[in-house]
């Protein structure tokens, strides 16, 4: 037997505007995660001539609030540059009536998980593994 589960464990969000956040400004110079590399990523992610207003980089934009969506699980990393945006996401689907999740990291950095060797890592990818698993068992109940 095969079941469809449709859900979002979103360990990194790139979600932004035009002006920068208070935790953008204050991490200048952060590894990984720079102003200059997220203006280049939103230069080569967004079609030509669009802005960081657009759908693609501000969800918020769209109303959602009559569509099927998924399971969220959105992670924010205390020292994310991007963790404001992060947890504007979470608002914005919560506001929207949205089912999701707020995972916080307080000692984390942006793409943390990606590092083996920190317990963290472990811990994220195991609260993943048992989000998809509760909605998995919700299905087949």
């Amino acid at each position: 037997m095969y079941y469809s589960i449709r859900l979002q464990p979103l360990p990194t969000q790139n979600i932004s505007l035009l002006e920068r956040t208070a935790a953008e400004r204050s991490l200048v110079g952060m590894p990984l995660v720079s102003p200059e590399r997220t203006d280049w990523c939103w230069r080569a992610m967004l079609p030509e001539g669009a802005n960081r207003e657009h759908e693609a980089a501000k969800p918020s934009v769209v109303d959602i609030s009559g569509l099927d969506y998924p399971d969220t699980m959105v992670v924010v990393a205390g020292f994310d540059p991007l963790k404001d945006w992060q947890r504007s996401y979470y608002e914005w689907l919560k506001l929207s009536g949205k089912r999701a999740t707020l995972v916080e990291y307080p000692n984390m950095f942006h793409a943390f998980y990606i590092f083996p060797e920190l317990p963290e890592a472990g811990q994220l990818i195991q609260q993943i593994k048992d989000f998809v698993e509760e909605r998995v068992g919700s299905v087949t109940a």
